[in-house]
């Protein structure tokens, strides 16, 4: 048999939807239902098929169609209210010592001078300023900061005393005038000459309710001892949650 050709049944079928689509004005929707009822079922299923595609033909066209100013207008909404709702980006710090400006002392020095924006240092939705780390946007924020504190013999002579290596981390709430030391860690060393390097390392870290506005910063004793590499001595902050 010719594939090319269509049975006599489907042919039948072509001619029976063709004129019952020309007469369509003249039926009523009782007789439609009933002439539909009597057609063979490879009829039908050919009806549905041919008006599967031809719906699916005219979605495409009106689809191209489509730029009018209403669909603009839509789109523009549509990206204006995306952009009123999306989600600010989630707060966080993570500074390096600024090596070119260290102080000097041995009792709880401020260390004010901290990189930012340069190596591994990275800064969102927080501000620096002063040597403090500015809270932007209220929640439960995890602060850290590890200090490392080195010496070496060609550095000169170190006192037989006990030195007191410590870290302190605190929040300072302009509002009240009343700062808040939330963390310190540290230890009596004693570094004589017998060796060669020494090196001592802090570490802190805690989670805290902090309020917009207010600031963090980090005091150290012997500030001059530092190691100042950025994977040393850093300090930083990161939002985990909204206030309740």
């Amino acid at each position: 048999m010719d594939p090319t050709r269509i049975s006599k049944e489907h042919a039948h079928c072509v001619r029976t939807l063709f004129g019952h689509q020309e007469n369509t004005d003249l039926h009523d929707t009782s007789f439609e239902n009933q002439e539909a009822k009597l057609m063979p079922e490879s009829c039908r299923s050919m009806k549905q098929a041919l008006q599967r595609a031809v719906q699916k033909e005219v979605q495409r066209v009106m689809g191209r169609a489509l730029p009018r100013p209403e669909k603009a207008a839509m789109e523009a909404l549509g990206m204006d209210l995306y952009k009123r709702n999306k989600p600010e980006k989630q707060p966080f710090a993570h500074l390096i010592i600024d090596d070119k400006n260290i102080p000097s002392g041995t009792r709880k020095v401020n260390l004010t001078s901290w990189h930012h924006d340069k190596g591994q240092a990275n800064l969102s939705n927080m501000t620096f300023s002063n040597g403090k780390l500015i809270v932007n946007q209220d929640g439960f924020y995890y602060l850290y900061a590890n200090i490392c504190f080195r010496h070496h013999e060609t550095s000169g002579n170190l006192t037989k005393r006990g030195l007191q290596l410590m870290v302190y981390m605190t929040k300072t709430n302009l509002k009240i005038r009343r700062s808040d030391v939330l963390m310190k860690g540290g230890s009596t060393k004693y570094w004589s000459g017998n060796s060669e390097f020494h090196f001592y390392s802090v570490n802190v870290g805690g989670f805290f309710k902090l309020k917009s506005g207010e600031m963090i910063s980090v005091q150290v004793s012997n500030p001059l001892l530092l190691d100042s590499s950025q994977e040393a001595t850093y300090f930083g902050a990161f939002k985990v949650r909204d206030l309740d």
